[in-house]
């Protein structure tokens, strides 16, 4: 044994021998615009040994347009070859004979041609990694002439869009970046609404860094899951979009539109839309700060109001305005302002069955409740960011932003608890509720590049200024039943309340990073945080003998502050060698919180919590498109002043909930690894994720359902049957998800077919009547996508998407159940004949596993028929049916530690429409091209040199 080991050690210090005595060199050239003479940045640069069926090696050029590959045999021929987009490429042989060879500049042209006089040979490559990022072509993937962004990304792998959420293989899309700068803010869904597919010349899905991250290289864990859309040359000078007006049966309507004018850097558009048949536009950042209005019964509605397209039947109105400009070649403004008014009416029906420890036959406890909701929200939202790049080694970006909300919601309810199929209690709920709110954040950030390449200082500076006010009314009966379900008493509520609420966030963060050798970075790190939050509520009771709200209940009533004070230092290690990336890194944490309850009693909470926070990751990029990568992430999360302020919230007399001072904030591990595989010389792309979050001192609920009217707090008395619930830590969370999608082109069929799968593993814990609940859900996904590319005359998709679900709790198994949802699509769009036009979409879905009554199968089918007309067919005029087998239902079904949850709500019913669409298309001569388009892939260089951009990938 010992004799071949030798054997094998003398093999290996040989081996490394001879590849150490193997002659190696580097090359290093730059590009530039042959008529400005300036650098082309991220223009793509492809060297391979001058043979045929060589591999390429690929990098881009960085901002000072140069480029440089090592490890190159010398005496070697190589083909080195140049490509931008609306540039002619650009090629030459070299032989290396030089350690450092300089190939010289080379200067592009701009790629002048008739469009069509254009043939297209061969198969058009569908979708190519490119460093970190994944860029799907769009020339691949045929649509029809009036497709919209959306529509198109929806036909690309591992891509969907669910009520107006958009995810990317199995990660929420944050933000949609249109060549690389901002559109009407972060709004997602908003910008791939308003562009047509025509102009999209490519996609790019990657993890963006915050802008610090992307200039020192060392990923913060503030990146955003990101799509960029690339337009085409000869689509950008000119004007584009469309308008619409349509009124139809039982008074419904819709008009609006989107028009962009487009003049090289300078970018207008314009959006409106009027309509009451559920066509909403706007995210989450319209309605934040009036979140939970109309609360109770569901511990306020906030969490679904916020995600997606509201239940119900929402009229909209909505106007928005963006602008992109580049003023010389130093700074670049964006900016957008968006005005959305809508108007919400809704029934819902809602059922849970509680998760009771005890005596399985005596612990079937059941609330049904039947609401009616009407809302108003109003939401004024302005985004800006300016670039100064002040010279080559210094910028300045400063993104402001703000928001104001005014929101008004009535409410009527009326629930019943039973218990093993007995009355215990009911209720008659109504609520008046009006909110008005502003949100302010301000991001500055400065960035310096010292001569050294890869020593950078940064500093960030960040201001957060947040105030809700609201008033409401509430009037409730209440009825309480014996132990045989006969009515033993009534109580009735009669209140108005005021909340006040505001918070001042002030933090900062200095980053300096220092180059070790070729290879390797350090990076160090301070950040200071402090941040103010106070909290008022009061309650009045009505003075029946003044016949006014003058008597203050003292028990409903608090006053709160809130102070959190967070210093935060580290050390971080970068080491990037040929296809390899690794960065290590270690902050120490310490956060004090101070709160102080000074209504109806004085009470202070002085908590203090140290922390040491690691971070690793390594990355591997092939030069053929394998991708692999892991991560692991320590962060911690602070508990919201909502959660901390001990006051009691009786909106619904039967759902108490209160906050607790007494919480620490969360400490959470999480790790990631992605693998994928992509490239010209596949025929398929796969990309496969495995997602782990681990979670100590996890926020959750603790509820007390009592057996018999009991104390919860400040002597309020919680009866028989109703529950409290409030926050509080537990250890035990877990949420672990898989994803793998698959993507193939089958050409003989003019198809493409996209399939999907994953597995989601959730442990949630929490407290139920103080005995400990482990709600365990394992959930498999299955989806598959087939969409056509026949031509742009037919478009058609169909789909498949099926979800089954284990729930299993360590109380109450006989509460275990197995539901399962899926939902069989169809769409089709044929343009036939002169101008006619036929579109189908048809959804069939189907409920199993759910509650009395919510197991349900239904088909929603609209269709429309229509004939275009006028000049280049920018005319059309449609008439459309909806929901014609009048079955369009809307079914959910929530799981938690406490309860499981199956919910319905109205849907918009069947109705018939006449619309005219006029669409302008008005493009000029494509200008040339700006190298202020995002192209920060790594380029191979070290980060920081003179701006570099690093590596990407934040995944948190």
């Amino acid at each position: 044994m010992k004799r071949f080991a030798s054997l094998l050690s003398l093999l290996i210090l040989l081996s490394l021998s001879a590849f150490a005595q193997q002659p190696t060199g580097r090359i290093t050239g730059v590009v530039k615009d042959s008529v400005t003479n300036e650098p082309v940045v991220g223009a793509y640069v492809a060297v391979s040994r001058n043979l045929p069926d060589a591999k390429p090696e690929y990098v881009t050029t960085d901002i000072d347009g140069k480029f440089s590959f090592n490890g190159l045999a010398k005496q070697a021929a190589y083909l080195v070859k140049v490509s931008y987009l609306s540039y002619k490429d650009a090629s030459r042989t070299i032989t290396l004979q030089d350690d450092i060879q300089d190939v010289g500049t080379f200067q592009l042209s701009e790629a002048v041609a008739n469009l069509k006089e254009i043939k297209v040979v061969g198969q058009v490559t569908a979708m190519e990694q490119k460093g970190d990022t994944t860029q799907f072509n769009a020339a691949a993937y045929k649509t029809n002439p009036d497709a919209t962004s959306e529509d198109l990304i929806q036909k690309m792998p591992g891509i969907t869009v669910t009520n107006g959420t958009v995810t990317a293989h199995g990660e929420t899309v944050n933000r949609v970046l249109v060549d690389g700068k901002p559109f009407f803010g972060e709004d997602a869904a908003l910008t791939l609404k308003s562009l047509p597919a025509e102009i999209v010349d490519k996609i790019e899905v990657f993890d963006k860094l915050s802008d610090q991250a992307q200039f020192t290289g060392f990923d913060d864990g503030n990146g955003q899951k990101t799509i960029n859309i690339v337009t085409k040359a000869d689509r950008k000078m000119g004007q584009f979009g469309k308008v619409f007006a349509g009124y139809g049966l039982d008074n419904r309507y819709q008009a609006g539109g989107n028009v962009s004018f487009f003049k090289g850097n300078q970018r207008i558009s314009v959006i409106g839309l009027s309509n009451n048949i559920n066509m909403q536009n706007f995210s989450s950042q319209d309605l934040i700060g009036v979140s939970g209005v109309g609360g109770g019964g569901r511990g306020g509605s906030g969490g679904n109001f916020l995600v997606g397209n509201q239940s119900g039947i929402t009229g909209t109105n909505s106007f928005g305005l963006n602008y992109a400009n580049k003023f010389g070649k130093k700074v670049d403004v964006t900016g957008s302002y968006f005005f959305n008014r809508t108007g919400n009416s809704n029934l819902q029906s809602m059922q849970q069955r509680f998760i009771l420890p005890g005596d399985t036959d005596s612990t079937d406890q059941i609330y049904d409740e039947n609401s009616r909701t009407n809302n108003t929200n109003a939401n004024h939202r302005l985004n800006f960011r300016i670039e100064y790049n002040i010279n080559k080694n210094n910028s300045l970006i400063i993104t402001p932003r703000l928001s104001f909300q005014d929101n008004s919601a009535v409410s009527t309810k009326v629930g019943l608890n039973t218990l093993n199929g007995l009355r215990i209690n009911s209720l008659d709920n109504s609520q008046r509720n009006a909110t008005n709110a502003y949100n302010f954040n301000n991001d500055v950030l400065f960035r310096h590049s010292f001569e050294k390449k890869g020593r950078t200082l940064s500093v960030n500076l960040n201001t957060q200024l947040n105030d809700r006010n609201g008033i409401g009314n509430l009037y409730s009966r209440t009825m309480f039943y014996d132990s045989l379900g006969l009515a033993a008493r009534g109580d009735t509520l009669d209140q108005e309340s005021f909340t006040y609420s505001n918070g001042v966030t002030l933090g900062g963060n200095l980053i300096y990073t220092e180059p070790i050798g070729k290879n390797s970075q350090l990076q160090f790190n301070y950040g200071l945080t402090v941040s103010n939050s106070d909290s008022k509520k009061e309650t009045y009771n009505m003075s029946f003998d003044e016949n006014t709200y003058s008597d203050l209940d003292s028990l409903l009533s608090n006053t709160f502050d809130n102070r959190y004070v967070t210093n935060r230092a580290g050390v971080g290690y970068r080491y990037r060698k040929n296809s390899w990336t690794a960065n290590f890194g270690l902050d120490f944490q310490n956060t004090g919180l101070y709160s102080q309850q000074l209504a109806p009693i004085n009470a202070k909470v002085d908590q203090s919590f140290t922390n040491l926070l690691p971070n690793f990751m390594l990355s591997y990029r092939s030069k053929t498109g394998t991708q692999f990568r892991t991560f692991f992430r320590s962060s911690t999360n602070q508990p919201s002043i909502s959660q901390l302020q001990n006051v009691i919230d009786n909106s619904n007399p039967l759902a108490l909930t209160a906050g607790n001072p007494d919480l620490k904030q969360e400490y959470r591990n999480s790790f990631n690894v992605r693998y994928s595989l992509a490239g010209a010389e596949r025929p398929y792309n796969l990309n496969a994720m495995v997602f782990v979050t681990q979670t100590n001192n996890a926020i959750v609920n603790s509820t007390l359902i009592a057996q018999e009217p009991t104390e919860v707090a400040n002597g309020i008395i919680l009866e028989r049957g109703a529950k409290f619930t409030k926050p509080v830590n537990v250890d035990g969370s877990w949420n672990a998800r898989t994803f793998l999608a698959y993507g193939k082109p089958v050409a003989p069929l003019k198809l493409n077919v996209n399939l999907t799968t994953g597995f989601n593993y959730v442990r949630s814990p929490g407290l139920i009547n103080n005995i400990s609940n482990f709600s365990n859900t394992y959930a498999v996904s299955q989806g598959l996508v087939i969409s056509s590319n026949v031509s742009e005359r037919l478009d058609f998709t169909l789909s498949y998407s099926g979800n089954y679900n284990m729930v299993r709790n360590t109380i109450q198994p006989n509460l275990n159940n197995n539901y399962y949802t899926q939902g069989i699509t169809g769409r089709v769009n044929w343009i036939f004949g002169k101008g006619f036009v036929v579109q189908s979409d048809i959804s069939k879905q189907s409920y199993r596993g759910l509650g009395e009554g919510y197991n349900q199968n239904f088909t929603l089918w609209n269709a429309s028929i229509g004939k275009k007309f006028l000049k280049n067919n920018a005319g059309e005029l449609k008439l459309t049916v909806f929901d014609i087998l009048k079955q369009n239902n809307s079914i959910t079904r929530n799981v938690t530690e406490t309860y499981v949850q199956d919910v319905t709500n109205r849907v918009l019913t069947q109705y018939a429409m006449l619309t005219f669409t006029y669409t302008l298309r008005n493009f000029g001569k494509a200008p040339a091209p700006e190298n202020n388009r995002r192209r920060d892939f790594d380029s191979g260089e070290m980060p920081g040199g003179r701006g570099g951009r690093g590596d990407r990938g934040g995944f948190n």
